[in-house]
């Protein structure tokens, strides 16, 4: 009689409710419900806005008491010599490897603070501005790649929780103009029109080179609109940049060193390269990767290789130089670009799952930022206020 009921058991026996899968999808449906009210009305990219950035600040808040050490103090003064003097040789003036020497060509924020006579806070004024406007302008493409608003609200979410949306708050050294330089790589990509694009990717190339890299991705984007003038305005801006700079190193006597650059950093930094790499996109990563994914499954080889060489140049350069996820967040409008291939080639429900999951990975996971084999994790807001009314007692 026992043995007969044991039997029986497997078969009768239902099993028992779960913990996690009743949970996980009660956070599901309250964050849809979130997505939908925050983005529904004539005003909601100024609520999601506001909303993405107070998150982005709670969980990686900067850390101010950097800016009373005496080497950071010394970085503005730096660079202020080339905000007075735009046609100042740098190489001449700071070791080849150095990073002052390297803003010879640097010339589109030394331009702007000379002309508008910005110190150090009226320049950290300008790089909070350009990260405000940096993710509004994520906002704009994401919605306008994927036709949804909740899709461009977690992509923006994912973005502001990674380095390059955060850094525009964070590089508190003198002369790191990157949150201007991927403000115009990605107003290059939202504009309607071809001259304007043109000289967005222009500005940035003189705002920082590494720019000029993201010239395939933006050229990508604009293919992939079918908007073939637009690819050329940009492809003329990277043209009329290196005429340029062929000039200006003529006229005004400027030098371009490569020191610090190569394969003795790559071997060095190596045991930082994975993390760096990372750091650089950190979950948006997982957009890309199903991007190429459906491409490669799809046989659409030419928008593979396409998408692959635009990430794969950025990949090669963050390995060769000291700020691996500082170059790595140059490529950033490779988001973009895999945005438009997912919603052309899955269903909007598979697209806002993919951009829901990469919003909660870039949201769980700290912000990173690694540079010359070190890496720093950017503190949340509770943690930083504490080091910036304690540690200065400590000091």
């Amino acid at each position: 009689m026992y043995a007969e009921r044991m039997e029986s058991s497997p078969a009768e026996q239902k099993p028992a409710a779960g913990v996690l899968g009743p949970l996980c999808a009660a956070v599901d449906a309250r964050l849809g419900v979130f997505a939908v009210r925050l983005t529904t009305g004539p005003r909601w990219k100024a609520r999601a806005l506001l909303f993405v950035l107070s998150f982005s600040l709670f969980r990686a808040f900067p850390n101010y008491n950097v800016l009373r050490q005496p080497e950071v103090v010394n970085t503005w003064k730096e660079v202020a010599i080339k905000i007075a003097h735009p046609a100042t040789d740098m190489v001449r003036l700071f070791p080849a490897d150095s990073h002052e020497a390297k803003l010879n060509f640097r010339l589109t924020v030394p331009l702007i603070a000379h002309v508008f006579h910005l110190g150090t806070a009226g320049q950290l004024a300008l790089f909070a501005v350009c990260g405000a406007l940096l993710l509004l302008c994520a906002l704009t493409l994401a919605e306008r790649a994927t036709g949804s608003r909740t899709v461009a609200l977690y992509v923006t979410l994912a973005i502001a929780c990674t380095w390059p949306g955060v850094l525009a708050f964070h590089q508190l050294q003198g002369g790191f103009y990157d949150a201007v330089a991927l403000l115009l790589l990605l107003f290059a990509m939202a504009a309607r029109r071809p001259a304007v694009a043109g000289a967005a990717l222009f500005a940035a190339a003189w705002t920082d080179e590494r720019a000029l890299l993201v010239a395939p991705l933006v050229c990508l984007f604009a293919l992939a609109q079918s908007e073939r003038s637009r690819c050329a305005a940009v492809l003329l801006g990277v043209a009329a940049y290196l005429a340029g700079r062929i000039w200006l190193a003529h006229a005004w006597a400027l030098h371009t060193t490569m020191a610090g650059v190569g394969i003795p950093i790559f071997l060095r930094d190596l045991h930082m390269a994975p993390l760096g790499l990372w750091a650089g996109l950190t979950g948006t990563w997982i957009v890309i990767v199903c991007a190429l994914a459906i491409l490669a499954a799809r046989r659409r080889y030419f928008e593979f290789a396409g998408l692959a060489f635009g990430v794969a140049l950025l990949t090669a350069c963050a390995l060769g130089l000291e700020d691996q996820a500082r170059t790595m967040a140059y490529a950033l409008p490779a988001v973009f670009v895999a945005l438009q291939v997912l919603a052309k080639n899955e269903t909007p429900g598979t697209v806002e799952r993919i951009a829901k999951a990469t919003a909660l990975v870039c949201a769980l996971l700290p912000t990173w930022f690694v540079q010359s084999g070190n890496a720093t994790w950017i503190l949340p807001l509770p943690v930083q206020l504490f080091r910036l009314f304690v540690y200065p007692r400590f000091g």
